[in-house]
């Protein structure tokens, strides 16, 4: 194991990632950006062809998390890649986050009245828990590992990720719930109690890093 590792470290491309933590996370934006854009334009879709609101509204999250992470990528590559538009683009992430929350509102209020939610087909339901399941703990563990990073695009993308992995958690639950006949009143009171936790963890996120970002800027920086 340890030969194999070494070997893999002589590649340049491979030392890169594994050595340089802004690269990594740069590479880790992109791919995540591309995702949620194909998977927006594929729920947008959906809800147009099924004539579905659920699908729309959660296509405009993930739109909402594409242009979040495109912020943070045209920081980690653009020209302009000072510390303190570092510091800007992450008060702008948490700015963006906070809409979000009325999108979810709006994910919630349909589930709970229209009874609408992601329709996993046989095994497939269980596919789906286990890789949320995985992304929920891999966003907690990259919260705790960066939680000391100075460097707010490495900051800004963990806390992205997590709310990301939040939201796909509540989604999955109502997609289970649907799935496995759960009535009428217990189906409202979960997805209702999982929508506000999922609010305001979201909206605590959100004001903690535009506040973060305000205090690094006057403490270090000449704020316009």
């Amino acid at each position: 194991m340890r030969r194999s590792n070494k070997m893999l470290r002589r590649h340049p491309v491979i030392h890169r990632y594994l050595s340089d933590n802004r690269w990594k996370v740069s590479v880790s934006l992109g791919c995540s950006l591309a995702f949620n854009l194909l998977y927006a334009l594929w729920e947008i879709g959906c809800g147009f062809y099924y004539r579905s609101y659920w699908f729309v509204t959660l296509g405009c999250y993930y739109i909402l998390l594409t242009l979040s992470r495109l912020l943070l990528l045209r920081q980690a590559h653009g020209k302009n890649g000072s510390q303190r538009m570092g510091w800007k683009r992450y008060r702008a992430c948490g700015i963006l986050l906070l809409p979000l929350n009325f999108i979810l509102s709006g994910i919630v209020v349909l589930a709970v009245l229209d009874h609408q939610g992601s329709n996993y087909a046989g095994y497939l339901v269980y596919v789906m828990a286990a890789y949320t399941f995985y992304r929920v703990g891999m966003a907690i563990r990259n919260l705790f590992k960066y939680r000391k990073a100075d460097d707010p695009v490495i900051s800004a993308s963990k806390i992205v990720g997590f709310v990301s992995a939040i939201v796909s958690l509540l989604s999955l639950e109502i997609a289970m719930v649907l799935r496995f006949g759960g009535d009428g009143d217990f189906f409202r009171t979960m997805t209702v109690m999982t929508g506000a936790g999922a609010c305001l963890i979201i909206t605590g996120a959100a004001v903690r890093m535009i506040l973060t970002a305000q205090r690094k800027l006057q403490i270090h920086f000449d704020t316009e």
